[in-house]
């Protein structure tokens, strides 16, 4: 299913901030111990996979569309 080519509000968005990236904040556990902090890493590093593949996705979309205008 194709998208919809974005609003002029969305273009704005993506090019002035961040918010367009909908990626699930990690929640931290409180605590300096060792398991805490590794479980914090864990989670951390998960989140990076999860804000790099959809910027991915975002690009090879953007890139298709770029493709279809010219």
């Amino acid at each position: 299913m194709e998208k919809a080519t974005p609003s002029q509000e969305e273009i704005e968005e993506i090019l002035n901030s961040y918010k367009w990236i909908k990626v699930k904040k990690p929640v931290y556990e409180p605590g300096t111990d060792l398991a805490s902090v590794f479980v914090n890493f864990e989670r951390l590093n998960q989140h990076h996979i999860e804000e790099t593949t959809f910027l991915i996705e975002k690009v090879r979309e953007l890139v298709l569309k770029i493709k279809e205008l010219g």
